[in-house]
């Protein structure tokens, strides 16, 4: 096998590996905007509410959403160094 061939199959593996990531990302991406309208939305409930324990429900559901989002950062933060290691 020539190396003009091999160098061709490296760059469409890598290609497909960048184009997983890709995805990958932008999903992230989406979910993590999703969360984060979540967040706002029930922290406005939260502010309105008067019910002991339907600010005690609300601010456990901010909990989760926080800890999910804060996952998602660090995921998508690794994302984005190992995109710069393939560009």
């Amino acid at each position: 096998m020539k190396v003009r061939k091999m160098l061709d199959k490296l760059k469409d593996i890598l290609s497909e590996e960048r184009q997983a990531q890709l995805v990958r990302y932008s999903s992230l991406k989406k979910v993590l905007k999703s969360l984060r309208n979540e967040k706002v939305r029930l922290e406005h409930e939260l502010h309105h509410a008067k019910n002991p324990e339907a600010r005690l429900e609300i601010d456990s559901q901010l909990k989760i959403i926080s800890a999910q989002r804060k996952k998602g950062i660090a995921v998508l933060k690794e994302l984005k160094k190992e995109r710069k290691k393939l560009a």
